[in-house]
């Protein structure tokens, strides 16, 4: 007896160990994602498309036109520049006042165009040729390159991330299962004796699956605290890439990633595991 004690024991030591250090991976495998997502979508927000209108265009049509591009699926908001702040910015960069010494006032109004960060970039591109051709617009100026950039290295690093997401969890849902199955290995014994005095495989299935429902629960809590430390020591790098991601919920989008993760996966392993032993033949279990 007390050696299947001991023997319970090491098994459901070994069990939550093996949870707690696939969920920790897992854990910082989602920060890591919900930071490049987050990265990708801030820097996807500073985009802005320069709209210079034609100097005949009257005030009612830039209103007009104002309204059209805030209506468009690609406007987060649009900011108006009247040629006379155009000028007081650009004499304010200048350093002196640029328009007494020309004698009049070269730069067009304008509209700034800030970009949603949701919208995707390709379709950005067509939609600022199809703006040129608009009769009110002078040019339409955007950072192509650096859109193409951006672009270019979202595509790359969410094919790498979600590459290496994919592996990642098929590793951990492979060594969830293998512990769990483990386990309930040296309780294989237990659930024969159980079949012959008539359990029933739901009867059976019952304490197994609130067990492997607690050392989910136990080795997601294990990760949680192992990745709390993790960001209480670096508090400060933390706290600043929070701000400016606006992502102040960061941790808690990992917590519920490796809360829901450890329940689902323990509790399938401990059932698939459960029902291997007990539609097994007697033969087998040696």
């Amino acid at each position: 007896m007390a050696k299947t004690y001991r023997t319970t024991r090491v098994a459901s030591f070994s069990t939550i160990a093996g949870i707690t250090l696939v969920q920790t991976l897992l854990g910082a495998m989602f920060m890591l994602f919900i930071t490049a997502y987050s990265l990708s979508r801030h820097y996807r927000g500073q985009l802005t498309v320069q709209v210079y209108l034609n100097r005949d265009v009257n005030e009612r049509d830039v209103l007009d036109l104002k309204k059209e591009l805030e209506g468009e699926d690609y406007s987060a908001a649009v900011d108006y520049l009247s040629p006379e702040q155009a000028a007081d910015q650009f004499a304010k960069e200048l350093g002196q006042d640029f328009v007494d010494v020309m004698g009049y006032n070269p730069l067009p109004a304008s509209l700034d165009i800030h970009v949603d960060p949701a919208y995707p970039l390709k379709q950005l591109e067509a939609d600022v040729e199809t703006l040129k051709k608009n009769p009110r617009i002078e040019d339409v100026i955007y950072q192509k390159g650096a859109l193409q950039q951006l672009n270019e290295n979202v595509r790359r690093w969410g094919l790498v991330l979600g590459i290496f997401a994919g592996l990642l969890l098929v590793i951990a849902l492979a060594l969830i299962s293998n512990t769990i199955t483990l386990a309930i290995f040296s309780q294989r014994f237990l659930i024969k004796s159980m079949q012959l005095v008539g359990a029933t495989h739901g009867f059976i299935q019952r304490p197994f699956m609130r067990r492997g429902l607690k050392y989910g629960l136990a080795g997601s809590l294990l990760a949680i605290t192992l990745l709390a430390l993790v960001f209480y020591l670096f508090r400060s790098e933390l706290r600043l890439l929070a701000g400016v991601l606006g992502e102040r919920y960061l941790f808690l989008y990992v917590i519920g990633g490796i809360l829901i993760t450890g329940l689902l996966v323990s509790w399938l392993s401990t059932l698939f595991a459960v029902r291997r032993f007990i539609v097994l033949k007697q033969d087998k279990l040696y």
